[in-house]
């Protein structure tokens, strides 16, 4: 079983973002019109971009990239990446929700006004829906309740599978919504939705340890992750 790390985005904050589904798709089909379409995807997976790590002269962000590079070890080891996305619905980065992360920055005290012994509190939940009814594996559009917003363009996760939301509709109180790609395992009714989403995958970035700092001191860095999409197989005794 592949080693799960949890990448420290407080610490190696990057300069551009991006995230995009990279549709595998089957060899197409050419009609006798010259047109062309494809058979259908065989497997769809997020890939993400995180750029302009600036390294500046900052001691701890060189170790704990170096630190993070030598945990990786290449694909050998899965990271877990808090999206960081400022037009998502929720994430750290959301604008949507950064008032209560600056009302809480260092987490939520007891109700007697105080932190743990380390000076940090309860972290700051995040938004969650739900599954309104079953979806099987393969379904492009699902209902969801416990929010009432949802809207095309931002990304979410279900068990920590990403998926963009291609369309939203409101139907009798529920969020009727399109995925994209199509659900990769059945869900029942009261699975979570995870609109703070998270990715799960492995750094593609070729030689990832050979960032330039000129003088030792200044530099950036860029790490490409792709969704590792092996999770999806179920092990049979």
């Amino acid at each position: 079983m592949s080693v799960l790390l949890d990448f420290p985005l407080k610490t190696l904050r990057p300069g551009s973002i991006a995230l995009f589904p990279d549709y595998n798709t089957r060899p197409g089909h050419e009609a006798t019109n010259g047109m062309r379409r494809s058979l259908g995807m065989s497997g769809s997976q997020f890939r993400l971009v995180l750029g302009d790590i600036v390294m500046h002269s900052r001691v701890d962000r060189i170790r704990t990239l170096r630190a993070l590079i030598a945990n990786m070890e290449s694909d050998r080891c899965l990271i877990r990446i808090r999206i960081p996305d400022l037009h998502g619905i929720d994430g750290p980065w959301s604008v949507a929700t950064k008032a209560g992360r600056l009302a809480n920055p260092d987490g939520i005290p007891f109700a007697t006004d105080v932190m743990y012994a380390t000076g940090v509190g309860h972290a700051v939940p995040t938004l969650e829906a739900y599954f309104a009814a079953s979806a099987t594996m393969g379904e492009t559009e699902v209902y969801l309740s416990g929010v009432t917003d949802l809207p095309a363009g931002c990304a979410i996760s279900i068990d920590e599978f990403c998926y963009m939301i291609a369309g939203s509709w409101t139907e009798d109180g529920l969020n009727r919504i399109k995925l994209s790609p199509p659900l990769r395992k059945a869900a029942g009714a009261g699975d979570v939705v995870s609109l703070a989403p998270i990715f799960v995958g492995h750094c593609v970035t070729s030689a990832p340890g050979c960032e330039a700092l000129r003088f030792g001191k200044f530099g950036s860095h860029s790490l490409e992750f792709v969704e590792d999409l092996t999770r999806l197989v179920e092990v049979v005794a």
